[in-house]
């Protein structure tokens, strides 16, 4: 017997046919494959525009912006596709523009980078609700079975209801365990994009600080 306790799928009484017998099973298995993908190419998308060393961007970014080198703060920043880069990039292309209109544009562009990091994220949470309830149809469904077999051919006893009620509830066990894990990443995720939001706001308030002491140097 191990955690999960598959042993009921394997030991005979709920066998591997038995278990994706019914349709809501198959559903819950398309289900959960799709939240492997969902998960996998989420987790693949953060650490691809993931900024490795924030503080070190950010300072060297300023400082050229403090001597009044925009050139040399655009060429710092490269071509990195990441939401901080992105960000401080807006701010620097329009470095001439009074403090108010570039903390709008960069606030903008904020949004549009929170939008792109929660893509996929609603269908992870759609799937943290809907599989409890694919779980519990397959078991409702799964116990109408048994019971119009029982009435059908007239036997019954603990073995034949036993074994019904529990290919029947594997659904809502693996419905609930679907969900779980649906939740977890769909916390974990939320979690790291709000993190990455307030450090790009923290950098925009220090770039709007330096943006001043800037344009006040240029007169």
């Amino acid at each position: 017997m191990n955690i999960f306790k598959l042993y009921a799928v394997w030991d005979g009484v709920v066998g591997p046919k038995t278990y994706f017998s019914s349709f809501p099973m198959f559903i819950l298995l398309a289900v959960s494959i799709v939240t492997i993908a969902l998960v996998i190419e989420r987790f693949i998308a953060y650490n691809r525009r993931k900024e490795t060393d924030t503080n070190r961007i950010v300072k060297e970014t300023l400082m050229h912006l403090r001597e009044g080198d925009v050139e040399g703060a655009l060429k710092r920043l490269g071509d990195t596709d990441t939401p901080l880069r992105n960000v401080l990039r807006v701010g620097l292309q329009n470095a001439e523009l009074p403090p108010e209109e570039v903390e709008k544009l960069m606030y903008a562009r904020i949004l549009n980078e929170k939008d792109r990091l929660t893509q996929r994220l609603t269908p992870i949470s759609v799937i943290s609700v809907l599989a409890p309830l694919l779980g519990l149809f397959g078991t409702v469904d799964g116990l109408i079975h048994a019971f119009h077999e029982i009435a059908v051919t007239g036997t019954g006893g603990p073995e034949v209801v036993g074994e019904g009620i529990s290919t029947s509830l594997v659904a809502t066990w693996t419905g609930l365990i679907i969900a779980v894990l649906a939740v977890i990443f769909f916390n974990v995720f939320n979690r790291n994009v709000d993190v990455m939001v307030s450090r790009i706001e923290a950098a925009v308030q220090e770039f709007l600080v330096i943006l001043k002491e800037y344009q006040t140097a240029r007169g």
